[in-house]
């Protein structure tokens, strides 16, 4: 029956439909389902080697659909892989064309940090959570600046991470102490540093923030209710370079999560999740 489709059929379509009704004729006479596989593989690979022998393919002819495959250049590793891949091809899917396309790997650099991690108040472009201690009111937001100003401006005392500060900055001079001092002229050296004095500011910084305070909804939570923020213990969920990408993300976080503080229920409009996503594809801002 094999042998009686190879010669009829002349494209892979009919083929494939005869091929199929080998099988089930095959299953109603009780036949397993790997054996009648296994011999349509052997009598096909049979006929290809046959046709070859004799003459070029004229019976089965069509237009082979390319694949790209990708893989990992290790010499002669990659080049023995490429064979048996070919191989499956042409005995279980004659009508592929695989084309095969190599990338070197990983380079050593990336599997080591060369860069100290920055501390999360010191992190900008991101997407943070912050709770209550108090009661289960939670707020989700976003800034481009430093964790550490914005978290100012949502009235955090300033006296949590100035020990942190005070670490890093002691960090840094020490560093700078065991600088040896570069060799400058004689006519650098003695020449006197002007110093210029700029008028003081008409309003300060402690007058900026005050006003952004009174806007902030967790100010206002920890006014009206008496409750304190979690203000040590924040998370930061995400982060973006890109302002409208990190747009989309705390709005898909505020989507789902849907905290209490928030007076918005997202930054931009959701065009292509207008329902949020499920928590299984977001972070979660407990953790």
């Amino acid at each position: 029956m094999v042998n009686r489709a190879l010669i009829i059929c002349s494209t892979y379509t009919p083929l494939a439909a005869e091929f199929n009704e080998i099988r089930r004729i095959g299953l109603k006479n009780d036949y397993p389902l790997s054996v009648i596989d296994n011999i349509i593989g052997i009598k096909l690979s049979q006929y290809r080697r046959k046709m070859n022998g004799e003459s070029k393919l004229t019976v089965i002819r069509c237009d082979k659909k390319k694949m790209y495959v990708e893989l990992p250049f290790i010499r002669s590793s990659t080049l023995e892989l490429k064979k048996k891949i070919k191989h499956l091809s042409n005995k279980l899917r004659p009508d592929l064309d695989i084309q095969f396309f190599t990338k070197p790997p990983p380079s050593t650099q990336a599997f080591f940090k060369t860069k100290d991690p920055i501390v999360k108040h010191m992190q900008s472009d991101v997407v943070y959570y912050i709770k209550c201690n108090d009661c289960s009111h939670s707020y989700i937001g976003k800034t481009e600046h430093q964790c550490l100003r914005r978290l100012y401006e949502h009235g955090a005392p300033k006296t949590i991470y100035q020990q942190q500060q005070c670490n890093h900055v002691s960090d840094d001079l020490s560093v700078s102490n065991n600088i040896t001092e570069l060799r400058r002229s004689s006519r650098i050296k003695n020449k006197t540093a002007t110093v210029t004095t700029a008028p003081p500011p008409t309003t300060t910084d402690d007058d900026n923030n005050d006003n952004k305070n009174a806007k902030s909804s967790i100010t206002r939570h920890e006014k009206e209710t008496g409750h304190h923020m979690d203000w040590s213990n924040f998370q930061v969920t995400w982060q973006d370079n890109h302002y409208y990408r990190l747009l989309i993300k705390e709005s898909l976080l505020i989507k789902t999560y849907e905290p209490e503080l928030n007076k918005t229920t997202h930054s931009v409009p959701l065009l292509v999740f207008p329902d949020g996503l499920s928590r299984v594809l977001l972070p979660n801002p407990d953790l």
